[in-house]
């Protein structure tokens, strides 16, 4: 299950605290995660592109009874979604394709930059965390300087950018309190709106509303980074 496309990831990861200028900072952070965005995103596309080919060959009554393959049982694990009883049907095709589908490069470095402070934070530094994602078994991570609501976590460690990245992913892809991105996602889709355009970006921004305790507020951070600093970030990639 993955892409044929080949990307040139980064071998080192810059220092941005010692980039004393914004606009050199903000290039450098972009062009940094981008390859690993375009490395992820093109996986998932190329997965849907085969779920959208065996569902076309092998259409599924709504009762169910397709028999999965070892590719369907490997998505079903990967995207959390089990396969019913019966076999696959409508619904679950539907379902799964709700979930393997693209996140816009700008929304993703959008989201890091808020997370991370550019790159600069404790957690991205120490732990390749760019996304604020969060691990709930003792040593699993970094453990906060505060902790919030009473509730033991720490903030995830992740062995490189690569892997926080492809976290972030699934968390997003899987994550019941972001259904209402993947809702928005599938509305920009069926609209003809290309998934990673800066227009869907911006959409699909309203669905991490429940990403932060500050909510609406950090919608509006996000949407205001896609317009302001979109001129640092590189090119949208179509594929």
């Amino acid at each position: 299950m993955t892409s044929h496309t080949h990307i040139t990831l980064p071998s080192d990861k810059p220092d941005f605290a010692a980039m004393g200028d914004v606009k050199q900072k903000k290039t450098a952070f972009f062009a940094y995660l981008q390859p690993m965005i375009d490395r992820e995103n093109s996986t998932i596309a190329h997965n849907r592109g085969l779920l959208e080919h065996y569902f076309t060959q092998h259409p599924a009554p709504s009762h169910g009874g397709n028999a999965p393959t070892e590719f369907l049982e490997n998505i079903a694990s990967q995207y959390q979604l089990p396969i019913p009883t019966a076999g696959v049907n409508a619904a679950w095709q539907q379902a799964i394709l709700a979930r393997v589908d693209q996140i816009p490069a700008a929304l993703v470095m959008s989201q890091a930059a808020i997370e991370s402070a550019w790159g600069t934070s404790r957690f991205a530094v120490e732990a390749n965390n760019y996304f604020g994602q969060w691990c709930y078994t003792q040593g699993c991570g970094l453990f906060p300087h505060q902790e919030k609501g009473g509730h033991f976590h720490e903030v995830q460690r992740f062995a490189n950018t690569q892997a926080a990245v492809d976290a972030y992913f699934t968390n997003v892809n899987t994550n019941p309190a972001y259904q209402a991105l993947r809702d928005i996602r599938a509305e920009q889709r069926a609209a003809g709106t290309p998934i990673t355009s800066d227009a869907a970006a911006n959409a699909m921004a309203q669905g991490l509303i429940h990403y932060s305790q500050i909510g609406e507020k950090y919608v509006q951070e996000i949407r205001a980074m896609i317009h302001d600093d979109r001129q640092y970030m590189p090119p949208v990639n179509a594929a």
